[in-house]
């Protein structure tokens, strides 16, 4: 009897030490699997990041090798959107490069995405078409389009309509045209596979029972794709405000650093002035033009994000 009440005592013993035991493995388990992208975090975005804070209220002099705190940039940079019309042409090129993607791309991409969904004729092929400039290196598709934009397009132009026509690029009054749809296209195929996976994954109940209702053609691609796709599609609306000032329509990649005026963005004018600066002298502007334009961005896709909740579709 004695025996058998010292077993009992020991049982839930040993099953605390299991628990313990266990928990203990999960946790090991955790901290091996979140070490790496906790650590990429802390060291390439907030490092990143509070170093360039820093930098946009400090005004560095290499040759005295002397750091001061003090407003000079933020002044300097107001003093330029006084003086300058640099900045209002940046400001200009960015929000005509959202407003293609926004007015332009995103109802394409939802077309093109319907299509494959609905495994209409070609949208197999379609579907890998339309994906394969973002797995080719940037530098080849670039290469293809500047050929293609340059010297096919106005020879073919020539032959088929005699209509002489510069280079695309070349020409001053359809070169950033020629851009913005560059960026569109190559951008193009994440957003169309996204899209039709999205769609992909309704519920077959869903879509019979708005058959029964009547919804067959476009009535069910507005009824019921696009409320049950909002998510995906809000995310991208969201990103794509977030990135107005970030997004340098590739323009690195077809000028280096030397892009004419009249396609810069600020997305391309922050990051080929930092790729060039000479010295950590020049740092400091940067980063507070970076920060005052964070600092426009941040409530306006805050807001954005706020509209969309309320206004936007419901899957019900």
């Amino acid at each position: 009897m004695k025996k058998s009440m010292e077993q009992e005592n020991i049982a839930p013993s040993i099953q605390k030490n299991n628990f313990m035991s266990e928990k203990r493995k999960n946790l090991f388990f955790y901290i091996s699997l979140m070490i790496i992208p906790v650590a990429q975090f802390l060291i390439f975005y907030i490092g990143v990041n509070i170093r360039s804070f820093a930098y946009a209220f400090q005004k560095i002099d290499v040759a005295a090798n002397t750091v001061q705190w003090s407003l000079d940039n933020f002044r300097n940079i107001f003093e330029r959107f006084k003086t300058s019309t640099l900045y209002s042409e940046l400001i200009s090129v960015s929000l005509k490069a959202y407003l293609y993607s926004l007015l332009v791309g995103v109802p394409l991409g939802l077309f093109f995405s319907y299509y494959i969904s609905e495994k209409l004729p070609a949208s197999a092929a379609f579907r890998v078409l339309l994906f394969v400039p973002s797995i080719i290196s940037a530098v080849t598709m670039v290469t293809i389009y500047l050929n293609f934009v340059e010297s096919a397009l106005p020879d073919i132009l020539g032959d088929l309509f005699g209509i002489t026509h510069d280079g695309f690029l070349e020409n001053i009054n359809t070169r950033l045209p020629s851009i913005i749809f560059y960026s569109l296209f190559i951008g193009f195929g994440t957003a169309v596979l996204m899209y039709s996976n999205s769609m992909s994954s309704i519920p077959p109940e869903i879509i019979e029972a708005g058959k029964l209702d009547g919804a067959i053609g476009m009535k069910k691609f507005v009824y019921i794709v696009l409320p049950q796709i909002f998510g995906t599609l809000s995310t991208f609306l969201i990103i794509g405000v977030a990135g107005i000032f970030t997004n340098q329509l590739n323009l690195f990649s077809f000028y280096d650093a030397g892009a004419p005026d009249g396609v810069k963005t600020f997305g391309y004018y922050l990051y080929s002035n930092a790729q060039q600066a000479v010295n950590e002298a020049e740092y400091p502007y940067l980063a507070a033009l970076g920060l005052l334009l964070t600092a426009i961005a941040v409530p306006l896709t805050m807001l954005i994000k706020w509209a969309l909740e309320k206004f936007g579709f419901s899957e019900d």
